[in-house]
């Protein structure tokens, strides 16, 4: 039995999808079905684990290897290198919060794709943005949390970008 199954994606997720769907040579439902065999299986491995005395230990180790703060090593770096996508992106939210008081993620967005202005331009803003809401193995370091459109630093990594503001926002609008 088969069932039909309709849902909005993000523009630049898709287009990813439909480029690594060429190089697979999968259709869209074999593709999409992978996926959702992936997320079943990993959700239903992580609540076994959660539920096995034996992974408490395991899992305890594992924290160690965490990347959790990884931001924190990264923005002095970013802070330096003004060419960095990070860079820019930090700049323009310390620019919203400048102009409007708080930043969100439209604006952020507005900021960072306009080619008149290089020192915010951000050609793949979404992609590199959503890479500074999460601190995993892959990601740049979390920065930011937002409620899908009001911005925040994130609290582990304020004081760190604080001290390093000026050398991403000086005050010029």
């Amino acid at each position: 039995m088969s069932k039909n199954v309709n849902f909005l994606i993000d523009e630049d997720v898709y287009e990813k999808f439909c480029l690594a769907m060429n190089i697979s040579k999968d259709s869209e439902k074999e593709a999409i079905e992978m996926c959702m065999r992936w997320y079943i299986a990993k959700t239903f491995e992580k609540a076994s684990h959660e539920y096995n005395p034996k992974t408490i230990s395991k899992k305890t180790k594992e924290t160690n290897k965490d990347y959790y703060g990884k931001a924190i090593q990264r923005i002095p770096v970013w802070a330096l290198k003004t060419e960095q996508y990070n860079h820019k992106i930090i700049k323009a939210y310390f620019t919203a919060v400048d102009i409007a008081g708080k930043a969100t993620i439209s604006m952020m967005e507005r900021l960072c794709s306009d080619k008149e202005h290089p020192e915010l331009y951000v050609p793949t803003f979404k992609n590199n943005y959503s890479q500074m809401k999460i601190d995993g193995a892959k990601s740049h370091g979390k920065v930011f949390e937002d409620d899908g459109e009001n911005v925040w630093i994130w609290s582990e990594v304020e004081d760190i970008l604080m001290k390093y503001k000026s050398s991403f926002y000086n005050g010029e609008v």
